[in-house]
């Protein structure tokens, strides 16, 4: 039984799809499902989604970068790019399919069985990219909250902090606002009978239990918003306060100058 590799690529935040089915075109024979575009080509299948996935089957490496090259002007949207790689084989001699250690066991050579499963490979991938994402922006903000509980207070300026507020509000919204990604796809309504493979290939990727832990990472970001929100309202009273205080002072050096010293 010989064994094949598959490699799903995050190219970006979404593709373009005026650019890309062009693009398609020129690489193989294109068939659209829902959200996904199947490619059959002479030596294995790609699947392409929408949100900027790509899922290569029995293709070299070399090949499978060189397709991500071709497609990269429909990419749209910065995102930190990933990739991850799976091997399968076909097994006649098995009713379903089969996962061990990241090999997947298919009882037949179809198409289809392989996009119900490129379905949770891209979720997966895509999965991956928030992760990465919202991991680096809480380690590059930890020195803030090590800050308050060491010395009280944020010495960052008001610009600074409206800056990182402004970052980690950017990173929050971009994975809430693609969460319905990771949701089963309309594809399964069509073909009810592909769920086991689509199940299976997202419980071996353990997408429920990275978005939880992913859930967890974006509210320790919603509370330290909050907390740059506090800071940023607490510098923004004492300017408003030293004004008063200098306008108050202002007054009472006036009158002093004006009704006793009369210098003015």
């Amino acid at each position: 039984m010989s064994h094949s590799a598959c490699f799903s690529y995050c190219l970006g935040d979404r593709f373009d799809l005026d650019v890309l089915s062009p693009k398609l075109a020129t690489i193989g024979q294109v068939q659209r499902l829902r959200d996904a575009f199947l490619v059959k080509m002479r030596q294995g299948e790609c699947v392409v989604f929408h949100y900027g996935v790509l899922v290569c089957w029995g293709i070299e490496e070399d090949n499978a970068l060189a397709i991500c090259k071709e497609l990269g002007p429909a990419v749209e949207g910065p995102i930190r790019a990933t990739r991850d790689e799976i091997s399968f084989a076909g097994n006649p001699q098995l009713d379903r399919l089969t996962i061990k250690h990241d090999h997947f066991q298919f009882p037949e050579d179809d198409p289809l069985h392989k996009l119900a499963v490129s379905h949770a490979l891209a979720q997966s991938v895509k999965l991956e990219a928030f992760e990465e994402q919202v991991a680096a922006t809480i380690k590059e903000t930890s020195p803030i909250p090590e800050t308050l509980a060491s010395k009280g207070k944020i010495r960052l300026p008001r610009r600074k902090l409206a800056v990182l507020r402004g970052r980690l509000y950017l990173a929050k919204s971009q994975v809430n606002l693609h969460f319905d990604l990771l949701d089963k796809p309309d594809f399964f309504w069509d073909h009810p009978e592909l769920d086991p493979y689509y199940n299976l290939t997202r419980a071996n990727q353990e997408l429920d239990s990275r978005l939880e832990i992913l859930n967890k990472r974006l509210e320790v970001i919603g509370e330290l918003l909050e907390i740059l929100a506090d800071e940023e309202h607490h510098k923004h009273s004492s300017f408003l306060e030293w004004i008063v205080i200098w306008l108050i002072s202002s007054e009472i050096l006036i009158f002093i100058f004006h009704d006793y010293l009369g210098w003015i």
